[in-house]
């Protein structure tokens, strides 16, 4: 009589053609994810670049804006307005 180890399961493990089949579609469908997540993240990196160039060429356009209006020395403005002076009386 032939007796087997005690760890040894009383039957054999089998792989049936479904679990196989089922587990190469569950690879397929996380490629699939995966693929989807990828083109995702892709499309967003391209559209931070997008949006990164644009403020760059706003910016440009504002200091070259700002530049432009700013006095170029320290003197007062030439207009000079006064508000707080009585007005003058021509007799």
């Amino acid at each position: 009589m032939k007796l087997r180890p005690h760890h040894a399961p009383p039957f054999t493990f089998h792989v049936s053609r479904f679990t196989r089949r089922q587990s190469g579609s569950a690879v397929i469908v996380i490629m699939a994810l995966l693929s989807i997540l990828l083109l995702y993240m892709a499309y967003n990196l391209q559209t931070l670049a997008n949006l990164g160039r644009e403020l760059r060429l706003l910016e440009r356009q504002q200091t070259r804006r700002l530049q432009a209006t700013a006095p170029k020395t320290n003197a007062p403005p030439a207009l000079i307005i006064s508000t707080n002076s009585p007005p003058s009386r021509s007799n």
